[in-house]
C-alpha cells in the first residue's frame, strides 16, 4: 500500500503540466477504479462484514505522505468532481473518494495533534509569507506591510499547524485578528497602522484561510473543523490581552470579527426587488452589472473655468472590480473614493486618492443640459459608488441575503455567516461601505457583517440554539 501510495504521489506530480480537462479524465479514471477495487474487496469480506477501504487510503499516515501533498491530493479531487458534476458515474466515485480522504484526514488532525502558534518577525520566512498571502485576500495594502515588518503593533497573526509538520513550513490555516477600542465598521477601521494609541477594550478576527499552490478553489480543509479549532484558540489568546468588563452579574471580553458578504452582488441582480422605487432601483442594477452594455464609459467636459475634466469608468488591476477615474486637464488620473451630484446636477463633489482629497467641479450649463452630471453619476454607481441615500435599501437586502438558509434549513447559505453563527456568534451589525475595495464593491457592494463571540459558555448555547 505504501508503494501504491508513492506511485499515486508520482503520477499527481507528473499532471501538474497538464490541462485540466487532463487532470480531470485522470482523477475521473482513477476512482472508477478505486470504487472497483472497494467492490472487489466487499465482495470478498461478505458475509463476514469486514472493514472494508480502498488499498490506496489504507495507509495515509502524517509521515506518508506530507500534510501538504495529502491536502492537494484532495484539493485535485475535488476539483475534478466540481468539474464532472455528481451525476455520472465518475463524478459519483469521486465524492466517495473525497469522503474517505476527508475521514482519513479528520483522524490526522485531530484537535489534539494541533497547535495554535504565534506568527511573528521571529517566524520562518515559508510561514510569515503564507500568512502575507492570506492578509493579500482581504487587504493588499497590509499584506505588504506584513512582508516589510510595518505592521501595527496591535496587530495579532495565529498559525494552525500539525503537530509533526515542519516548523519551517507553511501552516494549514492562518488568522489575523487586531485589537481596538471598539469593535470596527470598517476594514480600514481594522488595518490602518496607529489607528489608536489607547489601551485597547475589543479584539477583531478580519482574515482566516490558507495559502495554497493548487490553481483554483481548494477545498482540501472542507469538512474537517479546522476553522474552529483555530478560531476558538484565537479567541481565547485574544481575550487574554483584554480587560475584563462588568457586565450584569459576570464578565465578558468582547471579541468579535468582521466578514464581507461574499456573492452578495450577483444574488441581488437575480433578486425580485418589490418596494423599491424606480431610481434605486436603476441604481442598485447598475451596481451590481457593471453599468451594462449600454453605459458609455467615459464623460469628458468643460467645467465653469473652461478647463477640461474626464470622468471615466476603468477595470481595477488584478480584480474583476471596476474604480472611476477623474483627470483634470492635464494632471494624472486619481481614482474617486465616493461622488457626490449636487445642486441639481450644477456641481459633482467628491473624494480622491491619493490623499484623500476632497473636490468640487462646478459643471458649466452646456454640460448640464448635455445630461453630463447624471452620467457621472451613473458611471459612479456602476464602480459600486451608491449614494447615501442607497443605504437603508442595500442594508435591508443585505439582511435578507445573511438570513437565507440552504439545505435542511440549518445551514446559512453565506460561508461566512454559517462559519460564525455555527461557532456561536452572534449578528452584531451590517456595514454600510466596510469594504471600499474594487473588487469588494463588485462582489458585495463594500457591505460586511461583523459578529460578536461572548465567551466559551455563550458560544456553545447559541451553536447549539
Amino acid at each position: 500500500a505504501i508503494t501504491a501510495c508513492r506511485e499515486f504521489l508520482e503520477a499527481h506530480t507528473a499532471l501538474r503540466g497538464c490541462g485540466p480537462g487532463v487532470q480531470t479524465e485522470w482523477w475521473a479514471g482513477r476512482a472508477l477504479v478505486e470504487e472497483e477495487t472497494q467492490l472487489e474487496a466487499l465482495s470478498r469480506a461478505l458475509p463476514r462484514g469486514g472493514r472494508v477501504a480502498p488499498k490506496l487510503l489504507d495507509t495515509f499516515t502524517p509521515a506518508e505522505p506530507e500534510a501538504a501533498e495529502a491536502l492537494e491530493l484532495r484539493a485535485a479531487v475535488r476539483s475534478a468532481a466540481r468539474e464532472i458534476g455528481p451525476h455520472a458515474s465518475a463524478g459519483f466515485a469521486l465524492d466517495r473518494l473525497d469522503r474517505k480522504m476527508q475521514n482519513v484526514l479528520s483522524l490526522w488532525f485531530d484537535p489534539g495533534f494541533l497547535q495554535v502558534q504565534r506568527i511573528g518577525e521571529d517566524s520562518a520566512a515559508e510561514v510569515r509569507e503564507a500568512a502575507a498571502a492570506v492578509a493579500h485576500a482581504v487587504s493588499p495594502d497590509y499584506a505588504v506591510q506584513l512582508i516589510e515588518g510595518s505592521v501595527d503593533p496591535h496587530h495579532r497573526c495565529f498559525a494552525l499547524r500539525h503537530a509533526q509538520m515542519d516548523p519551517h513550513s507553511p501552516p494549514l490555516l492562518v488568522a489575523h485578528a487586531s485589537l481596538a477600542n471598539t469593535l470596527p465598521s470598517s476594514l480600514a477601521e481594522v488595518v490602518l497602522p496607529g489607528r489608536t494609541a489607547e489601551a485597547p477594550q475589543a479584539a477583531c478576527l478580519w482574515a482566516l484561510g490558507r495559502r495554497t499552490t493548487f490553481q483554483g478553489r481548494d477545498g482540501s480543509l472542507h469538512g474537517l473543523g479546522l476553522g474552529q479549532v483555530l478560531r476558538r484558540e484565537v479567541c481565547r489568546q485574544l481575550r487574554t490581552e483584554l480587560p475584563t468588563v462588568a457586565s450584569g452579574g459576570g464578565s465578558e471580553n468582547i471579541v468579535g470579527a468582521l466578514v464581507p458578504l461574499r456573492g452578495f452582488a450577483a444574488v441581488v441582480s437575480a433578486w425580485e426587488r418589490p418596494g423599491i422605487d424606480e431610481a434605486a432601483a436603476g441604481a442598485l442594477q447598475r451596481a451590481v452589472q457593471g453599468g451594462g452594455r449600454g453605459l458609455r464609459r467615459e464623460v469628458q467636459f468643460a467645467d465653469e473655468d473652461g478647463d477640461n475634466v474626464t470622468f471615466r469608468l476603468v477595470q481595477a488591476e488584478g480584480t474583476s472590480g471596476q474604480i472611476l477615474e477623474t483627470i483634470s486637464g492635464e494632471g494624472p488620473p486619481r481614482r474617486i473614493l465616493k461622488l457626490v451630484v449636487a445642486e441639481q446636477g450644477r456641481a459633482l463633489r467628491f473624494l480622491v486618492e491619493p490623499g484623500p482629497e476632497a473636490l468640487q467641479v462646478n459643471v458649466a450649463e452646456e454640460a448640464v443640459a448635455r445630461g453630463d452630471p447624471v452620467h457621472v453619476g451613473h458611471l459612479a454607481e456602476a464602480a459600486g459608488l451608491l449614494p447615501a441615500s442607497m443605504r437603508d435599501v442595500v442594508l435591508r437586502l443585505a439582511y435578507d441575503f445573511i438570513i437565507q438558509r440552504r439545505g435542511n434549513g440549518c445551514h446559512a447559505a453565506e460561508r461566512a455567516t454559517h462559519f460564525h453563527l455555527s461557532g456561536g456568534a452572534a449578528l452584531h451589525a451590517l456595514h454600510w461601505r466596510g469594504d471600499e475595495s474594487a473588487a469588494a464593491l463588485s462582489d458585495s457592494l463594500g457591505i460586511m457583517a461583523s459578529f460578536v463571540y461572548r465567551g466559551p459558555d455563550a458560544e456553545s448555547e447559541a451553536a447549539q440554539a
